[in-house]
């Protein structure tokens, strides 16, 4: 008896009572079947579930995958269309730098190369976006290495110009008066008050009194006295080994230490100290040396700042 259960049950309409015997393995056999049948089903269910979720996910992720090309597709355009304008700025950073003096940039030195281990890519980087954004990013690196290339290069042309520029306003290039004439070169002649040899160290100029005398070349005012024979005399300092007097001057218009640009206006014609007539002696020194000024005067039209 203990290996069966009895069941009873009572029928409609007072029928009487009926009971039917099962075996206890067979009870345990049929809870089980029906805790595996639950199993199997609520497995099923949630596995189902999953599956939903994920092929809603995965078509989620199909259409920012899809997103996510086209703008990488557009900034591979736009990186495209740089590197087109990157190519005409390296021929005219090339050209800029002969200008300058400089040599070229080599095609090889503006790809700017990098080196170091092979990455190691997953499988999502090897393929699609991943792959597409990769490149874009490598020709980004490459884009910013090219730009910082170009603004040093750059910056040496400005900086080789700048010092060129300033050589070529400290140097005497220009007539030291408008109108008048020559009437006296530089070297060996007569002197007009003793009658004999002697070297002249600068050009006479010969004009009337008061004419504007103009520096010749940037500097700094470093004499404006009386000082001797000369008369009144303006000196000026143009660095790089270069000053310029201007002597037998009617006034002097600068003081000492001031700052004069090409052209300005220093002092006027006159005749003082030793002078026959009213000019002026203009006398160009490079290292302590006389030169002669007219080596030193550039044809109108043919100088530009």
């Amino acid at each position: 008896m203990d290996n069966y259960l009895t069941f009873l049950y009572v029928r409609r309409s007072n029928a009487g009572v009926r009971s039917i015997r099962i075996h206890r393995y067979t009870v345990i056999a049929i809870a089980c079947a029906c805790i595996a049948i639950l199993t199997i089903a609520m497995t099923m269910i949630v596995r189902y579930s999953g599956l939903v979720v994920g092929s809603h996910r995965i078509s989620e992720l199909e259409l920012e995958n899809e997103r996510l090309a086209g703008r990488i597709g557009g900034f591979q355009a736009e990186i495209d269309e740089l590197n087109r304008r990157m190519e005409g700025n390296f021929e005219l950073l090339n050209q800029a730098r002969l200008l300058a003096g400089l040599e070229p940039i080599s095609p090889d030195v503006w790809q700017v190369g990098i080196g170091g281990p092979e990455p190691v890519l997953t499988n999502g980087e090897r393929d699609g976006s991943g792959f597409m954004a990769g490149g874009v990013k490598d020709d980004l690196d490459m884009l910013i290495r090219q730009s910082e290339l170009e603004l040093e290069s750059y910056q040496q042309i400005v900086s080789i110009l700048d010092t060129e520029k300033q050589v070529r306003d400290a140097t005497p290039s220009i007539r030291p008066l408008k109108g008048g004439f020559l009437s006296s070169r530089f070297g060996r002649r007569i002197d007009p008050f003793t009658g004999r040899i002697s070297r002249h160290v600068g050009v006479d100029y010969c004009a009337r009194s008061g004419t504007p005398v103009m520096v010749t070349a940037d500097g700094i005012v470093t004499m404006t006295k009386k000082k001797g024979s000369l008369g009144l005399v303006v000196e000026v300092n143009h660095g790089n080994g270069f000053k310029t007097r201007y002597a037998h001057l009617s006034k002097m218009l600068v003081r000492r230490g001031a700052r004069v640009k090409r052209g300005e206006i220093v002092g006027l014609v006159g005749s003082t100290g030793r002078s026959t007539g009213t000019h002026l002696h203009y006398e160009v020194v490079f290292r302590k040396a006389h030169r002669n000024p007219l080596h030193y005067i550039i044809p109108e039209g043919t100088y530009f700042d």
